[in-house]
């Protein structure tokens, strides 16, 4: 039996805890809403630790592979190989060996690991956030899979049109809302869009350490290389090696062929969902909190476009942030707790988003007084 492996490098970007208190400073200091926003000083602290912890030790096992014929996979947002580029050099020179050895493939996810599939018509905004990690892959002449991956996904056929936009086939998907038998099958879930859906088994016991069997199943294994760093460098290291010298079989990404299972549905706007476990059996709840909040996000949407403005565009997007949104429950990770406990969460993302609301309402109403009554229908 023999798996395809995939390590998501996918730093999450923290909201600024004292946004609550300091807005009004922020504002007369005039800095822009990013900058208001978003912890840029917990950003590279964050990023610190993953480095030392996850990212440099599997990509220096990887470099020093002896028994790996084939590719391992990262897949990332994009927001990784930017962080690598700024905060560590030398780590984003291993990174670009690895893939000129063919060793390493990349591939690209929503820009930054959004939930956009959730909201309605979505598949414009999936092909334009696909697109944007794929010319970064381009520009930083990596070695691009002609594959793609969304975790967390919901899919519906606004999704499967936009990652056709992008030119993308097949998506490995780590989550199916509802579906809970993870063995590696293949499946169209809406048209002829086909998905491959991870071996959670096998990627659960891999990455709690139960290296017992590994090589008895067959499927992709998906690790999050943040959630390896919090068990510490060495664990990092035992991955690695184990993986890629030879302590693991990999193969490609096997190409698509017919359908194994029936279709997968998923309504148009389908509930947000969290998934966890008693004694192995999936148990889904839903968080009143998150889904106000995402629909209100989902409502903006058709005003950031029609204003036009990529910096709001971006804002939009980076708080649509999966991290963010299971943060407003307590996700039992590292990373959510690093971003906010569940009461604080609520408290700074509701704050900045009343504020971001006033922000594109105001730009809405200049924008109107401009524009001809024809152009604002069609647009809105």
């Amino acid at each position: 039996m023999v798996s395809s492996l995939i390590i998501s490098f996918d730093p999450p970007l923290p909201l600024n805890r004292l946004f609550v208190s300091e807005r009004f400073v922020r504002i007369i200091h005039e800095l822009n809403i990013v900058e208001r926003y978003f912890d840029n000083k917990m950003v590279k602290e964050m990023f610190e630790y993953y480095d030392k912890n996850a990212y440099r030790p599997l990509i220096s096992a990887l470099l020093t592979a002896t028994k790996l014929n084939m590719p391992v996979y990262i897949s990332t947002t994009g927001v990784f190989l930017e962080m690598a580029s700024k905060y560590d050099q030398e780590l984003f020179k291993q990174i670009y060996a690895a893939s000129a050895s063919g060793k390493l493939k990349v591939l690209p996810s929503t820009f930054y690991g959004g939930l956009y599939p959730l909201c309605e018509s979505s598949g414009e905004e999936i092909g334009e956030q696909l697109k944007l990690v794929s010319d970064l892959i381009g520009k930083y002449n990596l070695n691009k899979a002609s594959v793609g991956i969304m975790p967390y996904l919901f899919y519906n056929e606004s999704v499967e049109k936009g990652a056709k936009l992008a030119g993308i086939e097949t998506v490995v998907t780590e989550e199916v809302n509802g579906f809970t038998d993870h063995r590696f099958v293949y499946t169209n879930v809406s048209g002829d869009l086909k998905i491959a859906i991870r071996n959670r088994e096998l990627s659960e016991a891999l990455s709690s350490g139960s290296f017992e069997n590994i090589n008895s199943k067959e499927g992709i294994i998906y690790l999050s290389a943040e959630e390896l760093a919090s068990k510490g460098e060495k664990y990092a290291e035992i991955i690695g090696n184990l993986i890629y010298n030879g302590g693991l079989e990999l193969v490609e990404l096997p190409p698509i062929k017919n359908p194994t299972t029936g279709t997968l549905y998923a309504p148009q706007k389908p509930y947000l969902f969290n998934l966890s476990y008693s004694d192995g059996s999936p148990l889904w709840y839903r968080s009143k909190a998150q889904t106000m909040l995402l629909d209100k996000m989902c409502a903006l949407y058709t005003y950031v476009k029609w204003l036009g403005d990529q910096k709001l565009l971006q804002v939009w997007r980076i708080l649509m942030q999966s991290d963010l949104f299971f943060s407003l429950i307590g996700e039992n990770t590292r990373r959510a707790k690093l971003i906010a406990d569940p009461d604080e969460a609520k408290i700074v993302y509701s704050y900045i988003l009343s504020d971001f609301e006033g922000k594109i309402a105001t730009m809405v109403l200049k924008k109107k007084e401009k524009s001809s009554e024809t152009e604002i229908r069609s647009k809105l």
